[in-house]
Parts: structure tokens; sequence; C-alpha cells
């Protein structure tokens, strides 16, 4: 697309999303999920240093630490991308790759609390990338759901995916927002919309009205996707559509991979192709009990709960009288019961009948009696000490109807703690996960991206001794600025006794230099390279080029070699 072209697209978007933008300033959207996280670690009675710019990180879209050839994502994708694995095949496939390299993959990692503290400190201001811009939807019913929607700067066709965020999270740079945008915009080739969550206090400002969970909220994102393909102008930039619900979003995206089934297009065809939950919430009512019954956890979700509430009621006009510093329970173990009668007394008061029991009962997935044949892929981690895994995840990977479904899968990974995989896992192999599982759903675009594209590497670069071998590359852009980094980690084998016992995988960092290479970007514009913007542009290209540049010599990887000629090799359609 030319710059003139894009220029014309951005003042388009602008159009669309002029009303949330122009509100910005008054509507509220607070980031109550990194204040939970921070609150967490504050009271988790670990050694919580709380120096400014603690765990702060730009993330760059690489490993924790160099992989060794076998484990590196790259591989994982490649096994993947392009060979028509149906959708039990790529669950076993993505099972087989953590089970053989996730002590590679988290051994220089930040787990538990820690690590979702770090989750939560992620620096990316994605508004201020040009691409990236606050969006509203708003239904035929009158319903506003706001959003931040990010677009690629060509207009071929391509997967759009679709993400609900977790409790009170409003459509702002919240945590899980900034880390999936960087997963699913930056580190992969689709279109994204992440919508507030039903309780967030944007989507409670323009609505006024209390309504919490998947049965609702899974119905909702299922006419969110038939607006985007039926209303939405740029309706022919969508090639599938695929759901994503993070946390109590993961409660909309089973139960909107249940609806997916039943309520289907005029033509005969599915909303989505596929749905991805991601920690999510699969029983309400148990989960609740749970949240609110743990010492920590509970007490510190049960202070802002009530703050929530608190806030809330200056914008809602249906249950006013049930959110008065006299309703709302002063012990944290009445607050399932009273979130019950608050969200079914909504629902009576709109004409719609209710009671606190069937309003629990339809939003346990466990009450939907016919097999889910959407592909649903459950991603969660056996150390959540937010959504309790072993009364979710595990009750989906270990049921009967499930255990062995040609549908429906779960990926249950030991570390990860609420949705903070990247902290784990590194951002390559997570965002890898998110973009394989859309990709082996979308039959209509992957073959064309799966072609990849190769470029000799003129820049220069000094033959290596027999002792040094290539490790890791990586690159980083700066805004505004007309050079690329490109830097080469090197291992010596004779940097000392622990570099030779221990080898290139697991030898500390002092076994390891670096060789940097200045690039012009005008020689890298046959790989989607410009100049970038601002300094959010600038980081969304550095994780663009980490993630999709791979450096190789004839027929193999540059890493694990002493090579000085080699290539670059991409997948496009990130630009």
């Amino acid at each position: 697309m030319s710059s003139q072209m894009f220029s014309m697209f951005v003042g388009s978007l602008l159009v669309v999303s002029i009303s949330a933008q122009a509100q910005s300033l008054s509507v509220p959207q607070l980031d109550l999920e990194s204040q939970f996280y921070q609150e967490l670690a504050k009271e988790s009675g670990q050694d919580v240093p709380t120096a400014k710019g603690f765990l702060e990180e730009v993330p760059d879209g690489l490993s924790t630490k160099d992989m060794s050839p076998q484990c590196d994502p790259r591989r994982f994708e490649d096994s993947i991308v392009g060979k028509k694995l149906s959708t039990a095949q790529y669950y076993k496939v993505a099972k087989d790759y953590f089970a053989r390299c996730a002590n590679e993959l988290t051994s220089n990692s930040t787990t538990g609390i820690l690590g979702l503290l770090k989750f939560s400190k992620f620096q990316y201001p994605f508004l201020t990338h040009p691409q990236v811009k606050e969006f509203m939807v708003k239904l035929p019913d009158g319903t506003k759901i706001p959003g931040i929607l990010a677009m690629k700067q060509d207009p071929r066709p391509r997967p759009l995916v679709i993400v609900k965020c977790g409790v009170f999270c409003s459509a702002a740079q919240t945590a899980s927002m900034k880390s999936y945008l960087m997963h699913l915009f930056d580190q992969s080739p689709f279109n994204v919309l992440l919508l507030a969550n039903q309780t967030g206090m944007d989507y409670i400002y323009y609505n006024k009205k209390v309504t919490l969970g998947g049965w609702s909220e899974g119905y909702e994102a299922m006419e969110v996707g038939k607006w985007m393909r039926d209303k939405w102008e740029y309706k022919d930039r969508i090639s599938s559509i695929h759901l994503m619900g993070i946390s109590l979003g993961g409660n909309a995206a089973v139960m909107g991979a249940a609806f997916n089934d039943k309520y289907l297009l005029p033509d005969g065809k599915k909303v989505f192709n596929s749905v991805t939950a991601i920690c999510p919430v699969v029983s309400l009512r148990p989960t609740l009990d749970h949240l609110f019954g743990g010492q920590i956890v509970g007490r510190i979700f049960a202070k802002m709960s009530k703050d929530h509430f608190r806030e809330a009621r200056q914008y809602i006009t249906d249950v006013p009288d049930l959110i008065t510093d006299a309703k709302i329970p002063s012990s944290r173990l009445g607050m399932a019961d009273y979130i019950g009668e608050l969200a079914s007394t909504s629902l009576q008061r709109r004409g719609i009948a209710s009671t606190p029991q069937s309003y629990f009962k339809s939003n346990n997935f466990w009450n939907w009696k016919e097999e889910v044949k959407t592909p649903l892929m459950v991603w969660a981690s056996k150390d959540d000490m937010v959504v309790n895994n072993e009364i979710n995840a595990q009750v989906v990977e270990h049921d009967d109807f499930y255990e062995k479904s040609a549908n429906v899968g779960v990926l249950n990974l030991k570390y990860g703690n609420h949705c903070g995989f990247s902290s784990a896992y590194g951002a390559q192999a997570s965002a890898a996960v998110l973009r394989t599982f859309v990709l082996t759903h979308s039959p209509e675009f992957v073959d064309e991206y799966n072609k990849k594209q190769e470029m000799p590497w003129t820049f220069g670069f000094k033959k290596l001794g027999p002792q040094y071998e290539h490790i890791g590359q990586s690159w980083n852009f700066s805004s505004q600025s007309d050079q690329v980094k490109v830097s080469f980690r090197i291992f010596n084998w004779n940097g000392g006794r622990e570099c030779a016992d221990k080898g290139p995988w697991l030898a500390n960092r002092s076994c390891t230099t670096t060789k940097e290479v200045w690039v012009p970007v005008s020689s890298l514009t046959a790989l989607g390279a410009r100049i970038p913007r601002t300094e959010s542009e600038a980081q969304a290209l550095t994780r663009e080029f980490n993630t999709k540049v791979e450096f190789r010599i004839k027929g193999h990887p540059l890493n694990g070699t002493n090579s000085n000629e080699f290539y670059m090799t991409w997948r496009s359609h990130f630009e």
C-alpha cells in the first residue's frame, strides 16, 4: 500500500473511531488488571523489589533465552503451517512440542507471582502506533462495545481475530491487551479487534447496565463477528474470523464456541473458524467461590470488586438500588451470591426471566449438553492463582466427552500463572501457539502465507574461528531512524570451563559475545521494513522482524554453525 493510500485508510478509520476518541478523556478506562497483579505481588509474602522500573520490559518478541535449533519456536511453526493438520493433530503436535522443550523454554524465565507481575509491566503504548486506533461496535439492539482495532497496512483479505478481555477490563492499555496485541498483531499476520469486557468501566459507561458471564458475552461476541462480516466498511479485508477470550473473557469464548455451532449465518456457515479460550473461566459459580475464598487473592479481589461497583454506580441505571454501600456485602464470602443477585435482577428488569440459580446455571459450560464442533483450544496453566485450574481447564482436559474430541483440546502447561505465558515460555513460543492455531483453521490464507522468501545477507560479516558458534540473532528498530541494528550472538567454546562443559544452550552469558551490524532500512523494504514513525511502531517492527525473519545457511538454520555466509528467509503478510 502506498503512503498516500495508507493515509486515506487511516483517515477513514478515524471516522469510524472518532466517537470513542472524542470522549476518551471522559470515558473511564481503568487498568484494574495490572493493579490487581501488583497488589497480589505486594501481599504474596515474597521479596518483591519495589524499585521503579523493576521488571519493566519492552518485549522484543524473542524467547527468554537463545533456543537450541530443535526447540526453536520457528520449527514448531514449520511443523504445523501448511501441513493440513486436523484440529486433533494440531493439539498433539503442540503438546509434544511443550513436553519436549518446556524445560529449555522456561530455563531463564520468570514464573509464579513474579512472572505475573512482569506480565503486568510490559511496556507497549499501542495507542501511539499509527495502525492502532480506538474503535466502537454498535450492535442492532443499541449495545455499544468499546474496542481497540489494529489493522495491517495492506488491503489483502486476512484472518480477523476478535479478542474478549477479562474481568473489569476496559478498551485501554491493560496488561492482557498489551501482551496479546503484541502476539496477534506484531507477531502475526492478522488484523485484530480487542473488545472491552462487559464488566469494564467503559462498557458500563456506554450501556448503563450490569452484565456478566459467558452466556451473554459469548452471544455478544457472535453478534460482533456478524457485524464485522456484514456491516463493517472494511469487511472485504476479512478472509475468516476467529474468537479468543482471556480469563472471564474465556467464559465468553467457550460459550461462544457452543453458540457458533447453533447460530449459523444465512448461508449455513459459522461465524468463527476457530475459538481460543486463554486461562478461561469454564464454570462461573465454582470459580467465584474459589476466587473469593482465597486468603490473599480473595481478599484483594473482593476489595477491588467492591471499589469497582462503587465506581460503576454513577453510570448504572438498571439496578442502582442494589449497588449502594448498604447492599454491597461486607464479607468477601458473600460476594458470589451478591453477583448472582445483581446480574439476575438486571436481566429481570430488562424483561428477561432470571433467578440467581438460573443465571449461574447458564454460565456453566457443562450445562451445554451438545458436543462443541467448532475448533476450540483451551490454553491454561496449572499454577494459575486466579482462575483455579482444577475446576476449569483440568475438568475439560479429563472429561470423557472431550478427552478424545476431534474439535476440542486443552493445552495445559505447568507455568504461566494467570495468562502470563510470555513471562514463562517467552514471547516467541507464546505467539506461535496463538498464531498457528488460527492459521491451522484459515485454509483460505495459509497457503499464501506459507510461501517463504529469501534474501542474501550482503552487509558484511567477518569469518569466525572454529571455537565460535552462532546461537541467536535479533533486530532492533528505533523511532524515525533509517538504520536498523542487527545483533549476532556468538558462543565461544574456549571461553572457560563452564562454556566447554555446558555448551551453547546451557552455559551462562559470559560465554557469549555480540556483534552488531547497522543496516539501512531502505535495503530491507522487500522484507516489509519501514522507518518507524513512533516509538511504539519501532517496538512493533522489532517484534515483527524477530518473529518472521530467520538467518539460514543452505538447508539449515545459521544457529549451531560458525558460517559467515548466510541468507535471510521470511514469511510475508506481517506488514
